[in-house]
């Protein structure tokens, strides 16, 4: 991995190498942007850099060194990712036991905290001990698509560097030229994921593209009961089937404001979307994207999918 395998970051980038060529890249930082867009992946090539072993360029991505920074089994750096828990007291711990000795292998200890705005308050407490005055071979940085749910006090020991995605457009051509998908899958990924590169290509290899059609005629043009196979479907598979609903209504409300036909996500269907236009009122589709936000949260806190697949298709086939 080296700089040039992110794509689009090219200010944010600018600073970090700014501060690497004058060896000012310390102490803490905050990465913070959208999820999917090369943060966590830019942490672990500056902790590449800072212990390459190359004589050449660095980070050079095959002295051990670099290997292991890939591998995530380097001995400086360590990478707290609790998924969807809190980060705990536990995990800022080690943290703080291991800044306090030498580099074992390397130049610099590297800790990435991912998600960092799961830091409970705790955790962002004790983390303060170290980020107002961590040694100088000490490099912690903090990655976020949530910014504004840590609290102040950290937030204000950390250089904030953000990540923005990528033009929409730019990323259907990375995904045609780099990607070989045809280009009615890269437009769909490339504004479906609104640039986020690395949600892209996790969706490139799932049979979203497939199901978001069968979601369409189920939900919208069909006018009967939903098919049971969307019935019993599983609480993550039923938040993409709302998240694709919405992306498909966000097409009809804008294409009905005058959205040039390019910059909608399903553009494969343009017709289909251009039949329905009449169909809705801003109104009702107003009222249908309260309830599909609603439905998510509903669905989030557990309450019965089928009854929230109901109401949301009465809510569909009244318009």
């Amino acid at each position: 991995m080296v700089f040039s395998d992110i794509l689009g970051q090219d200010r944010a980038l600018g600073i970090i190498g700014a501060n690497l060529e004058k060896s000012h890249f310390s102490g803490a930082y905050i990465f913070s942007g959208p999820e999917g867009i090369g943060k966590r992946m830019t942490a672990k090539i500056i902790a590449g850099q800072l212990n390459c072993t190359g004589q050449v360029s660095r980070p050079c991505g095959s002295c051990s060194g670099c290997l292991k920074i890939q591998k995530e089994v380097h001995p400086d750096l360590q990478i707290i990712q609790n998924g969807q828990s809190q980060i705990k007291m536990e995990d800022i711990r080690g943290i703080l036991r291991q800044a306090s000795f030498r580099p074992y292998e390397g130049a610099v200890k590297v800790f990435i905290i991912d998600n960092a705005h799961k830091l409970n308050s705790e955790a962002a407490n004790s983390l303060l001990k170290i980020l107002e005055e961590p040694p100088r071979d000490v490099l912690i940085i903090l990655i976020t698509h949530k910014p504004q749910n840590i609290i102040k006090t950290v937030l204000s020991r950390c250089k904030e560097i953000k990540f923005s995605p990528l033009i929409r457009a730019q990323l259907e051509n990375v995904l045609i030229k780099n990607y070989a998908l045809d280009k009615a899958a890269a437009h769909f990924l490339a504004y479906y994921a609104e640039g986020r590169i690395g949600l892209a290509l996790r969706l490139k290899d799932t049979p979203l593209l497939r199901e978001k059609n069968k979601i369409f005629d189920s939900f919208i043009l069909s006018s009967k009961p939903l098919d049971h196979s969307i019935m019993n479907q599983t609480k993550e598979q039923l938040q993409v089937c709302l998240n694709i609903l919405a992306s498909w209504f966000r097409d009809i409300y804008l294409l009905k404001c005058g959205l040039p036909d390019q910059e909608t996500i399903h553009l494969d269907r343009h017709s289909d979307l251009l039949k329905l236009i009449p169909r809705f009122s801003f109104k009702q589709l107003d009222e249908i994207m309260a309830t599909l936000s609603e439905s998510s949260w509903y669905l989030d806190k557990n309450l019965n999918s089928k009854l929230i697949l109901h109401n949301l298709g009465v809510q569909l086939w009244k318009a």
